[in-house]
């Protein structure tokens, strides 16, 4: 049987840590990712009724740098933009299931309207509308383009453009020496030697 304790995290009280401190540092973790250790000092000084601090306590800065409050509070902070990163996650995925069953229901009804269409309340051009609009939410969740369009290049005469590796390097010979007249034409700038 292994009687090796379970590891604890970074942010949880540390074997030897000081209740007092424990909690002064819970506090600083707390304070999320723009805290100060001056700013906690202040907070705990003002709770007492005192003055504000200008400076740090030494026992304050001896206890963050022997704990470790900083490391510790930005493994929480990780942890926590892991977790906001994951729920947002998920309600994007359910967002998109519920919207491709509404996109779905959608058509269903502009189906079923077109199949009735002289006993549906609804009109032709409503129908259509309803079909459309849910298959171009159906390919939105989906992922799908709405339209999908083709262009072609051609060259001179539309004819085939024909491009090489040595047109390539001449273009962006050319495209250096444009950025670099361009450069030396404006007041006050000039390219430094070495590549650009």
């Amino acid at each position: 049987m292994d009687d090796t304790p379970p590891e604890r995290e970074l942010w949880e009280r540390q074997l030897g840590e000081v209740n007092l401190w424990f909690a002064r540092f819970e506090l600083f973790r707390m304070a999320g990712p723009t805290r100060s250790l001056l700013g906690i000092v202040n907070r705990e000084r003002e709770f007492r009724g005192k003055n504000k601090a200008k400076s740090i306590p030494q026992a304050w800065a001896k206890a963050a740098r022997q704990w470790r409050w900083r490391e510790r509070a930005e493994a929480w902070d990780e942890v926590e933009r892991q977790q906001a990163r994951a729920a947002h996650a998920k309600a994007i995925e359910e967002m998109d299931r519920r919207q491709l069953q509404e996109a779905i229901a959608l058509q269903g009804v502009a189906i079923q309207g077109l199949k009735a269409l002289g006993q549906d309340r609804l009109s032709p051009d409503t129908l259509l509308r309803y079909l459309s609009e849910g298959a171009k939410l159906e390919r939105t969740v989906l992922g799908e383009p709405q339209t999908i369009e083709e262009k072609r290049l051609t060259g001179t005469g539309g004819g085939s453009v024909i491009f090489c590796v040595e047109d390539a390097i001449t273009a962006d010979r050319e495209l250096e020496e444009w950025n670099h007249d361009r450069m030396q034409s404006q007041p006050g700038t000039a390219v430094p030697d070495g590549n650009p």
